[in-house]
C-alpha cells in the first residue's frame, strides 16, 4: 500500500471521529434542552397550581371574615371595623383568635412577615378551620399541603368625604383587614404568597352592633 494511500486513509479516520465528536455534542444539547424545557414546564405547572391555592385561601378568608358562613367554627363576630379587640400581638391569638394579628407598631415590620407559615401548629390558619370547606390535597399534581393565611387588623386611612373633617381619636377608628395567604404546589418548596384587604362596615347579622331591619 502507497504512502498516499495510508495517509488518505488516515484522514478520512479523522474526519470520521470530527463527526460523530460534532454529533455528540449536538446530541448532548439536545437532550440538555429537553430536559430543561421539561423542567420550565413543570416549574409553571407547580406555580400554577400553588396560586390556585392561595387564592383559595384568600376566599376562604373572605368566608370567614364577611360570610355567609355557617359552619359550627364559624367567627364572623371577632371582624368588626370598629372592634378588633380579638386580634392579638405577634400573631399569638388561639382559639377562635388563631390567626388575627393586631397590626405592628409603626416602624415595625408588617405581621404577616414574622409568620412561620410552614408550622402546622402555628398562627396561621389552615383552609377550612373555620369554614368547614375542604381543600384536596396528595399526589397527582395537587398541593402537597393545605393553604394557610393570617389576617391583620389595620387602621383604615380613607374612605371619608372629601372636604370634611374626621375624627382621629381611637374611639371613632375603623379598620380593614389584610389577608395574607399563601399556597403549596405538588412539591413543599414551591410558594406562592397572596394579600387582599377587605373591608367590613357593618358587623354580620347576630352579632353585636348589627343593625336590623324593621318590617
Amino acid at each position: 500500500m502507497s504512502p498516499r494511500v495510508r495517509a488518505s486513509r488516515g484522514f478520512s479516520l479523522i474526519v470520521v471521529l470530527m463527526l460523530l465528536l460534532v454529533v455528540s455534542v449536538l446530541g448532548l444539547a439536545a437532550a440538555q434542552n429537553a430536559l430543561l424545557g421539561e423542567r420550565i414546564a413543570r416549574h409553571d405547572r407547580d406555580t400554577e397550581v400553588a396560586f390556585q391555592a392561595a387564592e383559595a385561601a384568600l376566599l376562604d378568608a373572605e368566608r370567614d371574615l364577611l360570610g355567609p358562613n355557617d359552619h359550627a367554627a364559624r367567627r364572623l363576630c371577632l371582624f368588626d371595623g370598629r372592634d378588633v379587640s380579638a386580634f392579638v400581638a405577634d400573631c399569638a391569638g388561639t382559639g377562635a383568635r388563631l390567626g388575627l394579628c393586631a397590626a405592628a407598631p409603626v416602624g415595625a415590620k408588617p405581621a404577616w412577615t414574622q409568620v412561620d407559615f410552614n408550622a402546622d401548629a402555628g398562627p396561621s390558619v389552615a383552609y377550612g378551620r373555620f369554614t368547614g370547606q375542604v381543600y384536596a390535597t396528595g399526589a397527582g399534581g395537587l398541593s402537597v399541603r393545605a393553604p394557610r393565611y393570617v389576617v391583620e387588623a389595620l387602621r383604615s386611612r380613607g374612605g371619608g368625604a372629601q372636604g370634611v373633617l374626621h375624627s382621629a381619636s381611637a374611639a371613632t377608628a375603623t379598620h380593614v383587614f389584610r389577608v395574607t395567604a399563601i399556597g403549596y404546589g405538588p412539591r413543599e418548596e414551591t410558594r406562592v404568597l397572596l394579600q387582599t384587604t377587605l373591608a367590613k362596615p357593618s358587623a354580620s347579622p347576630g352579632c353585636a352592633g348589627a343593625s336590623s331591619s324593621s318590617s
